[in-house]
């Protein structure tokens, strides 16, 4: 801003007037406040912001085939994973330590959901014999075979959360309904395959 200061007595020739500059000190949000550039300094909210969106850009596929093609891929390697049983490879849910510690403790275990397979097998065979002793029989296996798997599937049910509990106490995963399901089906049925025999320790 120019001020206007005399020199001299209120006899000064006009002539003798001296205009003085005085800087103005710019506002931070100025426009005319610019950086070495020749522009204005960006905030550090705007900078950050850009920086993100050029990270998110640059992990983001060029097109949707290659976004197929990497989900494809990874499929793949969650499918490899599951039937060699390699912990390391599985999806993030599997990984879970409590997750492996109640399928390496069904695995070691006898259970009785097998069995109940086959009892089914036999009841369905059973009612296309036309004997009523046949079906009968064949009935009554079943009946057992139900009641023998739910008590199972309740005891084990209790004695992996047990497990979880006792090793991992903070835990929120829930292992319950993980462990029963995976004991009804026979070991070269599960996935991920298992990694420890019967004979093992259990855990």
């Amino acid at each position: 801003m120019a001020l206007l200061k005399r020199r001299g007595g209120a006899d000064s020739d006009p002539s003798n007037t001296v205009v003085e500059t005085v800087d103005e000190p710019l506002a931070d949000d100025d426009p005319r406040r610019s950086s070495g550039k020749g522009r204005p300094t960006p905030k550090r909210s705007d900078a950050r912001a850009a920086r993100t969106q050029t990270v998110t850009a640059a992990k983001k596929p060029a097109n949707k085939q290659e976004a197929r093609a990497a989900r494809r891929r990874q499929s793949q390697d969650y499918r490899s994973a599951m039937m060699s049983g390699d912990v390391s490879r599985l999806p993030p849910r599997e990984r879970a330590p409590e997750r492996v510690l109640v399928r390496d403790y069904v695995d070691t275990r006898i259970n009785v959901g097998p069995f109940f397979l086959i009892a089914a097998v036999i009841y369905f065979v059973g009612g296309l014999v036309p004997v009523g002793a046949v079906r009968l029989a064949a009935t009554i296996l079943m009946l057992v075979g139900i009641v023998a798997v739910v008590v199972d599937s309740l005891l084990l049910s209790w004695q992996a959360s047990r497990r979880v509990t006792a090793r991992y106490p903070d835990s929120r995963v829930r292992v319950r309904a993980y462990a029963a399901q995976r004991a009804l089906l026979p070991r070269r049925w599960r996935l991920p395959r298992p990694r420890v025999s019967r004979a093992d320790p259990t855990p």
